[in-house]
């Protein structure tokens, strides 16, 4: 009889041992989408410039391992957390600005793996398509460029219109305050204009004025002007 229990126990061990191997690689064939993640082109239409931007949220606990391969399933980001972190929650990354689009020709059209591992060994994988596609850029029709206008009034800033995109982002900063003050607000697409409140005008200001164009997938194109108001 204690054999057989024996036996029993080895094989209840054995079949335990099983299940858990087949688990765990379930888990590891299986893993959890980031919460958050996104890949787009963002381009200063003012400037000249563009760039690539990737960010994401992963779970609850932070990531020890981080890792993007290209469309050709090329590893072009690493990061990696000491053990005795916490490693990284959230993640922001942006690549260099060169003139023109030459950015865009190290990061090719097509669908990009991001994955990651956190801390408590949770599996993240997402994939992200990016898209070389462009908004329109808007023209800022008020105030012009280097214009100087009243302190202590609103003012009304105007755009042209941008067919087809899923939404504006207007950034409307006082540049000589300390610290910079930045209003960011995200419009819809059919709006063309904002009156900024008299109390953001104050006497001396420098400002800078963005409209940013959000593709739908993404992309954004952004507009600058600057203006100061009368002492």
């Amino acid at each position: 009889m204690s054999y057989l229990r024996l036996y029993a126990g080895l094989a209840m061990a054995a079949a335990s041992a099983v299940v858990m191997a087949v688990e765990t690689n379930s888990a590891k064939a299986s893993p959890t989408p980031f919460e958050e993640a996104s890949m787009l082109v963002e381009q200063n239409a003012t400037d000249g410039d563009t760039e690539v931007v990737i960010s994401g949220t992963a779970g609850d606990e932070g990531l020890r391992r981080l890792y993007i391969k290209s469309p050709d399933r090329q590893r072009m980001t690493t990061l990696l957390a000491a053990d005795n972190t916490p490693g990284m929650r959230e993640f922001a990354f942006e690549t260099p600005e060169p003139p023109g689009e030459a950015v865009l020709a190290f990061y090719p059209e097509g669908k990009y793996v991001l994955y990651g591992e956190s801390t408590t060994g949770e599996v993240f994988r997402s994939v992200l398509t990016l898209s070389h596609e462009l908004p329109p850029a808007v023209t800022i029709l008020h105030p012009a460029q280097d214009a100087e206008v009243p302190a202590g009034q609103g003012l009304t800033i105007r755009w042209s219109a941008a067919p087809g995109i899923e939404q504006f982002i207007l950034e409307f900063e006082n540049e000589s305050a300390d610290p910079e003050q930045v209003l960011t607000l995200n419009l819809a697409p059919n709006v063309t204009s904002f009156r900024i409140p008299a109390v953001l005008m104050v006497p001396g200001g420098e400002y800078q004025v963005g409209v940013q164009t959000v593709g739908e997938n993404g992309n954004i194109v952004a507009v600058e002007t600057t203006f100061t108001t009368a002492e």
